[in-house]
């Protein structure tokens, strides 16, 4: 059985919310908590669907049923102006409003990209039922209160507008639940269940009192000396809610933020985990171990000891190099070079008329930084899908300007070599994304292939760069 699309889940519960808006008017029955119940149910499969954590979809449980609230209000009125009929208003501008609401959760997640992942609620679905608890409690003190003589529509209006026009009120609620929620997040993990949800309660009742009295006063801009406790009261209600809404709006955003923010870190921990393990399959790669001691075995053989001990000494360098730099994420381009001409040397012992390299890099440019064993792998690529031998011969050249270098070769395919998987190629161009942003080009002539990789600054760069400046003044 296929799962439902989220397109089916959005548009069953809007006509689940047209139908019970419907049957609960004819019926003279307050659809207010049925509508809410649908709404949190709405919110939380969506939520579900897209592998939101509990955290986020209990956030979204309240935020979703205030704006629903405000967004069906704003639906109502425009309806009515459309229709005489009231069921036909309700019935309309519930079904717009929850279409809004689901498609705007999607949208959100999608936006933010906090979703993707399935998730176990087990643990802390305590989470998710303080939101729908807190959700109920709201919805029934608002069908009380603003159904009881104390507050009139016209007392409400007039309150709300206090709110609403007090512009330093409502920055400070949003700055303190910006600087609450950002501090609970680096402490959270050392503050007990019962000392966290007390500092919260203490924190919104008070945020939404200190609101409440600017409002109502009219500070700092003016003194409404005629504030009474009565529109305290009144004021201090809807700050609640304001309150509410705001700090679960901050909550997602900064939900969101961080998630994406741990989201790259992982993904660039594991690009660089990926280019590790590559290199490390060039450390153990039994083909060039192979020729390797082939060639040297040739070497003893014919009384060449000096050669041999050069060999050894060129292999051991390689060796220390790739061990040296196993976990660095850059190496001077110097030191790239060396480890580049080492190698190069001994695919010469082997190839002694088949490759010609030439190296020009302005001596400037040498403490700029590269991807360790990048210009290598291209140079190895070359050897690897081209025919290296005095007939064809194989020119690498190695140049670089403009804080680029460029590694090109010409193209004489071997016979017998495979189609290419372009695993290493696309590892380095992963590095350089996850470094700095910054693309790799790649041409390919039919008769010259070329890359040309960025050069980056490093500390040790940026050091020398100092106190050539110093020595300069």
């Amino acid at each position: 059985m296929k799962p439902l699309r989220t397109s089916a889940i959005i548009h069953t519960f809007a006509l689940a919310h047209v139908v019970a808006t419907v049957l609960c008017r004819l019926s003279g029955i307050d659809d207010s908590l049925l509508l809410t119940l649908f709404t949190m149910a709405l919110t939380i499969l969506i939520c579900f669907k897209h592998g939101v954590s509990v955290e986020f979809t209990a956030a979204s449980v309240v935020m979703v049923n205030i704006t629903g609230y405000l967004i069906g209000t704003g639906w109502a009125w425009l309806t009515s102006r459309i229709s005489g009929s009231e069921l036909i208003v309700h019935a309309l501008s519930t079904f717009l409003t929850t279409e809004l609401l689901g498609w705007g959760m999607v949208g959100m997640i999608k936006l933010f990209r906090i979703g993707g992942r399935k998730r176990n609620w087990a643990p802390r679905v305590k989470w998710l039922l303080m939101a729908v608890a807190l959700v109920f409690l709201l919805r029934l003190a608002y069908t009380e209160l603003f159904s009881s003589r104390f507050f009139s529509a016209e007392s409400s209006y007039r309150i709300i507008s206090l709110l609403l026009n007090n512009s330093v009120a409502i920055l400070l609620m949003l700055s303190a639940n910006i600087i609450y929620i950002r501090l609970m997040r680096k402490k959270c993990s050392l503050a007990r269940p019962a000392a966290k949800y007390t500092v919260f309660i203490i924190f919104v009742v008070s945020t939404s009192a200190l609101t409440a009295l600017l409002a109502g006063f009219g500070l700092p801009f003016s003194l409404n000396t005629t504030f009474t406790t009565r529109e305290f009261i009144l004021l201090f209600t809807i700050a609640l809610i304001a309150e509410l809404m705001f700090y679960c709006l901050t909550y997602m955003a900064d939900y969101a933020v961080v998630t994406r923010s741990a989201m790259y870190l992982e993904r660039e921990k594991a690009h660089q985990a990926q280019y590790q393990y590559l290199r490390l399959k060039q450390q153990v790669n039994p083909h060039f171990l192979f020729n390797s001691l082939n060639i040297l075995d040739c070497l003893v053989c014919e009384g060449k000891s000096g050669q041999a001990s050069s060999y050894i000494h060129k292999l051991a360098g390689m060796y220390r190099y790739m061990l040296q730099n196993e976990t660095s994420t850059l190496v001077p381009l110097q030191d790239e070079i060396d480890f580049v001409t080492k190698y190069v040397d001994m695919l010469k012992v082997r190839f002694p008329e088949g490759i010609d390299l030439k190296i020009s890099v302005p001596q400037e440019l040498m403490t700029l930084g590269v991807v360790p064993c990048a210009i290598q792998m291209l140079v190895e690529n070359a050897i690897k899908h081209n025919i290296a031998n005095k007939d064809n011969i194989l020119h690498i050249t190695v140049t670089a300007r403009d804080r680029n270098i460029t590694v090109s070769n010409n193209i004489t395919p071997k016979l017998s070599a495979g189609e290419s998987t372009r695993i290493g190629l696309t590892n380095i161009r992963q590095q350089y994304t996850d470094l700095c942003g910054e693309p790799i080009t790649v041409s390919d002539t039919g008769g010259q292939y070329t890359v040309t990789l960025p050069l980056l600054d490093t500390p040790a760069g940026r050091a020398a760069d100092r106190m050539k400046t110093m020595t300069a003044r």
